[in-house]
């Protein structure tokens, strides 16, 4: 939860749990299915809950290598293969810590200022071999208060990319996309060209543009360890950085915050509509 609260922001905050109180209390009446129980019940647990960015994409396109860029060190476990099964939580810590929770779940910490105001969330690949790996994505997305979607620069936006997005949209989330491996790419334009086909492609799946940041994750981290900032700065993280940190104050993050249980109020009751206009269908 954003603290602390003024007048207005408590008003708006009592008003949004009543009303998907409401919500909550209907979908038990109708028997509607656990799935549409569930999610709302996550998302307005999650209100009282740290700041979420929730990381998403396929395996091997450089979710956790980017992570890392911005811990500024290897913090995460990287490879081409898909590693493990759990959803990765980081939050702010003196030092390094790991653990699993009872939820099954890898809990982490790290001196990193940007986990001061939010917690990153690491997903398995939404084009996962292991079928466990994909549920558990789609699963903790609904929670997000912010996603952001990794694609690489060598396979731009793939059709495993496309349907995951697309699952997405009904939950009203917002998303920011990294191209990441941009230093496969050979010049300027190619790395314009690229960004140009990703934006275009999102904003067809998902209803609206989204910005798109070219990055390279490994030459990022690189810099940070080596402490070259002209390294930095061209990888793009620093670009990236700078916008997120404008975009997601004190203020956005508690808009953000709202929006992700009325999105998912929103997707639920238009199931829940849809539950009941096909009952009446068998009753008449």
């Amino acid at each position: 939860m954003i603290t602390p609260l003024d007048e207005t922001r408590r008003a708006l905050l009592a008003d949004e749990r009543r009303l998907l109180g409401e919500l909550r209390d209907w979908l038990v009446r109708l028997d509607a299915p656990d799935e549409q129980r569930q999610a709302l019940a996550d998302s307005l647990e999650q209100l009282e809950q740290p700041f979420l960015l929730v990381v998403v994409g396929e395996f091997n396109a450089g979710k956790s290598a980017f992570i890392n860029a911005l811990l500024g060190h290897k913090a995460l476990e990287e490879g081409v293969t898909p590693t493990t099964a759990r959803i990765g939580l980081l939050g702010h810590g003196e030092e390094v810590t790991r653990e699993v929770t009872a939820a099954g779940l890898e809990s982490l910490t790290a001196p990193a200022e940007i986990l001061r105001d939010l917690v990153i969330v690491d997903t398995p690949g939404t084009n996962a071999v292991l079928r466990e790996h994909e549920e558990l994505t789609r699963e903790f997305v609904p929670r997000a208060d912010l996603v952001l979607f990794v694609t690489s620069s060598d396979r731009p936006f793939t059709e495993s990319e496309r349907g995951f997005l697309e699952a997405i949209r009904s939950w009203g989330k917002k998303v920011i996309v990294v191209l990441n491996k941009v230093d496969l790419l050979e010049s300027p334009d190619d790395v314009e060209r690229v960004v140009g086909y990703v934006r275009e492609q999102s904003q067809r799946t998902l209803g609206f543009a989204p910005e798109v940041f070219p990055v390279s994750a490994r030459g990022a981290l690189a810099a940070r360890l080596g402490e070259d900032d002209a390294a930095l700065e061209t990888s793009g993280l620093p670009a990236f950085e700078a916008r997120v940190t404008a975009t997601l104050d004190e203020a956005e993050r508690f808009r953000l915050k709202l929006e992700n249980p009325l999105g998912v109020g929103r997707r639920v009751h238009g199931e829940a509509a849809a539950l009941v206009e096909g009952r009446l269908e068998v009753l008449q």
